[in-house]
């Protein structure tokens, strides 16, 4: 692309697609390309509203031990950050200076924490509910499952976040059909759904296989999700790209189940390479003192920036409102 149009810095829209089409093929740090990232990807933490970043380590399934959430706790206090329970059950810690994300992820690493990469267009989380573990409803094992998919998927970039759920029985506690992908549990296996979206414009998931083994809802997802990375638009949610699919849910079972265009065994090797090339990219930083530099207000100063203005609200601090300009 460089020997082709040579070195122009590139437009917003440019810039994170070329990224996302990259790290979708390649696996590679995302930091490795400094200058195609957008300010999230950049700093592996979402800018929130005031200039500071959250965050969200991941707790796959939504299952986390007393230990891990007395480190969560103890981080907040010493770094004075809001905490907040998120919908994706995980805890976002809110209020992070650039310069303080390093030293944050230092300590939750060492605690047997990861990123959640809930700064990138790549797999959020699995939702799930208690399952057949401790539910008297429940007809199979809903937190193992998704604890075991989260893990697979952990990291791997896509044109847009995905959402993904497991449920243990048909009461769909973890709303798994209003995700880019879901399970709800069978007396005979699983039901997977595909496509659904919440947001704006809410969408159903519509039903890919019914009855599946584990196994084979792993070998569906793999198929499922590389066929959407390699032909969505950048910054399209599996439910537009779905709706823009001719034929459907019965060309994409053709796709999938019946490998109607011969190109499942490739899509299942891309998922291969991308699981096994899988790093914890805040691991990376801060086992790396060169990386570790980037994290800094100004380019010339290690100062943090004393603009920041706060104030106290239910016991945990906030951003100051924004003046309203008449």
């Amino acid at each position: 692309m460089l020997s082709r149009y040579g070195q122009g810095h590139g437009c917003e829209i440019c810039k994170p697609a070329v990224a996302s089409i990259l790290a979708s093929t390649w696996n590679d740090l995302i930091l490795e390309q400094e200058e195609l990232q957008d300010t999230n990807d950049r700093f592996l933490a979402n800018i929130q509203r005031g200039g500071t970043y959250s965050v969200i380590p991941r707790v796959p399934g939504g299952e986390i031990t007393p230990a891990k959430l007395i480190v969560l706790g103890q981080v907040a206090q010493k770094y004075d950050l809001y905490c907040k329970i998120t919908g994706g059950q995980r805890v976002d810690l809110l209020g992070a200076r650039v310069d303080q994300l390093p030293f944050i992820w230092e300590e939750l690493i060492a605690a047997g924490f990861e990123s959640g990469h809930a700064y990138g267009k790549a797999l959020r989380t699995v939702k799930s509910c208690v399952g057949t573990t401790w539910c008297r409803y429940a007809v199979q094992d809903s937190t193992g499952f998704a604890i075991r998919i989260e893990e697979r998927y952990r990291g791997i970039r896509a044109p847009h976040k995905v959402k993904a759920a497991c449920s243990g029985c048909v009461r769909e506690c973890a709303e798994a059909q209003g995700k880019d992908f879901g399970l709800v549990a069978t007396e005979k296996g699983w039901n997977l759904y595909v496509c659904g979206n919440g947001g704006a414009k809410p969408q159903h998931g519509v039903l890919l296989a019914a009855d599946l083994d584990e196994e084979t809802c792993i070998k569906y997802i793999d198929r499922f999700l590389m066929y959407y990375i390699h032909t969505a638009d950048k910054l399209t949610r599996t439910a537009t790209w779905f709706n823009q699919l001719e034929g459907g849910i019965k060309y994409l079972r053709r796709v999938i189940i019946d490998d109607h265009l011969g190109i499942c065994a490739q899509l299942e090797e891309d998922m291969t390479h991308l699981v096994a090339t899988y790093q914890c990219e805040w691991k990376a930083v801060v086992e790396d003192p060169e990386r570790r530099k980037r994290f800094r207000h100004f380019v010339n100063s290690d100062d943090a920036d004393d603009n920041l203005q706060w104030t106290h609200e239910r016991e945990q601090k906030r951003p100051v409102n924004w003046e309203i300009v008449a």
